[in-house]
Formats: structure tokens, sequence, C-alpha cells
């Protein structure tokens, strides 16, 4: 390992197929901390410490945090690494708009997508989006990089976890039919942990066989 490290691992408790658990698992890996993963197929499960039954649900010793943006929050400060939230305020505001446009628009149609029944018309708009954006970025400190902000950010996150399921649900042509998406895609995929572990974080989102066999993995790269 590479300089400091928690002492042990978070349980993160979520399912394969939930685009919000990857996310959660993505983050881990690029802020360099361990996570057990613990298999629920509900959120009742974890309703003694989730009273609305909200999942994912991290728990790191004493604290216990539920909700995808709390619980990234959370392991982008707890781990390590500069901060995934841009300091700029108008970088700021364009991840937190397109981490918007991902979760409410794309991340849906990606989850129906595993059954069958997305929308290719807000799919396409959104992507449309996203191109754009790559494409002709509105401030010049955004085309300083290949990532949404320029540099990677919890927005990036946010789009490959859809973009993951997407690609396994065998809708990948939403990114390689755009240049800019798809050399963006391939950045993500090949991009080092900002922790500076030894890991690609992208590895640890679940497969297309772990989604269908049911099966979380851990996120090991100290304790685990």
């Amino acid at each position: 390992m590479i300089g400091d490290k928690l002492a042990s691992a978070m349980q993160l408790y979520g399912n394969p197929s939930c685009i919000d658990t990857a996310k959660c698992l993505q983050t881990a890996g690029e802020k360099g901390v361990d996570i057990e993963a613990m298999l629920i197929n509900s959120g009742d499960e974890v309703k003694a410490d989730s009273p609305l039954s909200s999942a994912p649900l991290l728990k790191d010793q004493n604290n216990t945090v539920y909700g995808t943006y709390a619980i990234m929050s959370y392991l982008d400060d707890k781990g390590f690494g500069p901060s995934l939230v841009p300091r700029n305020g108008v970088i700021r505001a364009v991840m937190y708009q397109y981490a918007h446009i991902a979760t409410d628009y794309v991340q849906p149609q990606a989850a129906a997508s595993l059954k069958g029944s997305a929308d290719e018309s807000i799919l396409n708009t959104a992507f449309d989006l996203l191109e754009n954006l790559l494409t002709n970025p509105p401030d010049p400190k955004l085309g300083k990089g290949v990532f949404i902000c320029g540099e990677f950010s919890l927005a990036d996150i946010h789009w490959m976890s859809c973009v993951n399921v997407l690609e396994a649900t065998g809708n990948g042509g939403l990114v390689s039919s755009r240049a800019k998406t798809s050399e963006w895609c391939a950045a993500v995929k090949d991009h080092d942990s900002t922790s500076k572990e030894a890991v690609k974080p992208y590895t640890f989102l679940p497969t297309k066989e772990e989604m269908d066999s049911n099966t979380l993995r851990n996120v090991g790269i100290n304790v685990v």
C-alpha cells in the first residue's frame, strides 16, 4: 500500500444490480477505502439502521450512513487523496448538474435496461448533453482533462456506474457512437485511484456475471 490507510474495512450493504451500490464501490476504490460487501436484496433488510429502508447503507465503526450522496461524500472525506468535489464554484456546479442528469435521467433507464425496457429517447438526449459538454466545455478549466469536470470528480462516478450497466445490457452504442464520450469512458476505465493506490477503481464495479448471480464483491486494497 501507499501512505496512510484506515485501520479496518467499512461495511457496505447493497446489491450488485443496484447502481447506487456501484457508485459507492467505485468511490471507495477511488479513495483507497477497503469495503466488506454485505449482500442485501431489499432495503427492509437494513431497516433497523435505516428506518426508511434506504439502501445502500454504510457502516464505519460507530457511524452509520445511508443515502448515496451521503455515502459518497463520507468516503470522499474519510479516504485518501484530493477531494472528488471541485473547489472552483463554477466547475462544482457543473459536477452537480451532470451528477443530477446521470442520477435522475440516465440511472432509471440503465436500471430499466436490466429488464429490457429502457427509454432510448431519454438516454440519447442525456448522452448528447454529455457529448456536447465534453466537446465544447463552457469553461476553459473544464477542457484541461478528459473527464466531465476536467479533473476526475464524483460526476464521473455517477455516469460510469450507469454506463457499466448499459454496456452489460447491450447498450454500449450510447457511448461508442459518440467520439468524446467514448474517449471519456476509456479514460475512466483506465483511471488510477485518486488515493495513489495501485488499483483501477472501475474494476470494483459489479460485472454482468455478478449481477446475474447476485454476487457482491469486496473492495480489497489493504485490509479486506
